[in-house]
């Protein structure tokens, strides 16, 4: 009994002072951090998320950036694929994505919002929340707005995304597209936008407690969770193999396999555009897309907006004696998993681009097409993969920025 007292004593001792340096660390530490936020190792700033991680962005000179160009998109604004993945631990602040080299070409700085898994409307919804939290913040009120936005649709997969962002909202896709598609479609803005402002707490502008959290999220939490979760992922990754794969006993013809400097690649697992979708879909989606530039251009009113087209592997590469297969889709209760003939991939590839820069056109704003530059370079290189097919590469990723950098010179 009274060992136990003397040890509660003890404890009690020791809380006051520890309690004490533990304060004066952090405080130091959210010191240092708010003035060199910039400066962390990518190893480390992977660990962020929300708000802050924008500030945490080494492609500008300083924690604020100044006169910066914004990229708003999904994982291939953020920087997915083969280049990210073999830098992921670095100790430095390696390039790896496009706000990297436009920020060497360009000379200015550059803030990437990249949400991967995002559709358009989520990616336009959350930049601007994250950015007013910021701009709104006690510590982070002199975050300016963007003198830029880059825009980047992704046809790959955007379209998908758009019509599962509705559809997990409550939104039905069998609707006509109608005012009352419209009228739905801005409450559900109305509705998340408000989600969106009241999910961030006081300590979401804090990089030392953002920091900390997603090391310890990342580290210990996930030690309790990853036997499971493998197990989980390799059940299905077996499954999703095995049902994907052609009748060893039928006679296919090759499939993603493209000509590539006079060689055969293949491709593997890819993304087309929107093949697996109906014009009605298709169309629907293109709206939900219309939407989600509007509520940009109304809320950045002081910026100047371009939308940046990035195709999809499967519209840029040759395919001779080969068909396109896209990822297979799970929409409105129905599995859709089907080869097309290349000119297919061409024909819908170049509609999309039609229908986009008419969008863009009519909200009076600034267009990018980087298809033809794309489609150019992938006659002798691969801009995909091959370790994430989905995702471009290092040489994707530069030619993707040039593509841009050569159409902002002739803007200017």
């Amino acid at each position: 009994m009274k060992k136990s007292k003397s040890f509660k004593s003890l404890f009690f001792q020791l809380l006051k002072p520890l309690s004490f340096w533990l304060l004066l660390l952090y405080i130091i530490t959210e010191f240092l951090l708010y003035h060199n936020f910039n400066k962390l190792p990518n190893k480390f700033l992977n660990h962020t998320s929300g708000p802050v991680r924008l500030l945490g962005d080494y492609s500008k000179k300083e924690v604020v950036p100044k006169d910066y160009f914004a990229l708003i998109g999904d994982s291939n604004v953020y920087g997915f694929g083969p280049w990210l993945y073999d830098n992921s631990w670095s100790m430095e602040q390696p390039a790896f994505a496009t706000h990297h080299l436009l920020n060497v070409k360009l000379g200015s700085d550059i803030v990437a919002f990249g949400y991967p898994g995002y559709g358009n409307l989520g990616s336009s919804l959350t930049s601007v929340a994250e950015y007013r939290y910021l701009n709104e913040s006690l510590l982070w009120s002199d975050f300016p707005i963007p003198k830029k936005i880059l825009f980047v649709f992704y046809e790959g997969n955007d379209l998908i995304n758009n019509l599962h962002e509705v559809k997990q909202r409550g939104l039905s896709l069998i609707d006509p597209l109608d005012e009352k598609f419209d009228l739905k479609i801005n409450n559900l803005i109305k509705m998340e936008e408000q989600r969106l402002c009241s999910k961030y707490s006081i300590l979401d502008q804090s990089p030392a407690w953002n920091l900390s959290s997603g090391i310890f999220q990342n580290y210990f939490r996930k030690l309790f969770e990853n036997q499971k979760n493998e197990q989980h992922t390799n059940l299905q990754n077996n499954q999703f193999k095995q049902n994907d794969r052609p009748d060893k006993g039928s006679v296919h013809q090759s499939e993603n396999t493209a000509s590539i400097n006079k060689s055969k690649i293949d491709l593997g697992y890819c993304e087309g555009p929107a093949l697996l979708l109906t014009s009605h879909e298709i169309d629907q989606s293109l709206r939900i897309l219309r939407h989600a530039i509007t509520y940009l251009k109304n809320y950045f009113s002081k910026s100047d907006i371009c939308v940046v087209y990035l195709p999809s592997s499967l519209s840029i590469y040759k395919f001779e004696d080969s068909s396109v297969r896209p990822a297979p889709l799970q929409l409105n209760s129905t599995n859709r998993n089907k080869a097309f003939p290349p000119e297919f991939a061409k024909e819908r590839s170049l509609m999309i681009r039609k229908k986009v820069a008419e969008i863009t056109s009519n909200l009076d704003l600034e267009f990018i097409d980087t298809t033809d530059y794309l489609n150019l370079k992938a006659r002798s290189a691969l801009l995909h993969g091959p370790r994430d097919p989905i995702h471009l590469n290092r040489k994707g990723y530069e030619t993707f920025a040039d593509a841009i950098f050569r159409d902002l010179n002739k803007q200017s």
